[in-house]
């Protein structure tokens, strides 16, 4: 006769439990759904738009407050590569650069090729400040 099997249950440990600490990696542009192609994705997986913040404070208040960010036209993200990769060769930007320096660059990239995009990014920006500017 075969054994049934039974569910395992994880026990509530130190080691189990999520710190509230926890940092996250975050991308600047967001949500993956609309930049999964071409140079948009490229731009989205571009190292400069990715970052660290802690997953239950930060993170979550960007998520909640700004649902997504529309995603450019090809050819603007094409450029906008063209200009990162650029600034990291004449070592005008770090993997050392604040989330505030890195949505501000941004924004100005998509000025003039897509302002929706820059726009997105500045209400990112916005909600950035805020945050970090209230009490916890």
């Amino acid at each position: 006769m075969a054994k049934k099997k039974k569910r395992r249950y994880r026990r509530n440990t130190k080691a189990t439990r999520q710190k509230t600490n926890a940092r996250d990696t975050h991308h600047l542009c967001y949500q993956r759904n609309k930049w999964r192609k071409g140079y948009v994705r490229e731009l989205r997986d571009y190292w400069y738009c990715r970052i660290s913040i802690p997953r239950d404070t930060l993170h979550r208040f960007i998520h909640l407050n700004l649902p997504d960010i529309p995603a450019p036209q090809s050819s603007s993200a094409k450029e906008a590569l063209e200009q990162l990769g650029y600034l990291e060769k004449y070592g005008s930007i770090t993997e050392f650069d604040s989330i505030e320096r890195r949505l501000e660059l941004l924004a100005a990239l998509f000025d003039c090729s897509d302002q929706a995009t820059a726009d997105a990014f500045r209400k990112q920006l916005e909600i950035v400040r805020e945050f970090k500017k209230s009490p916890q």
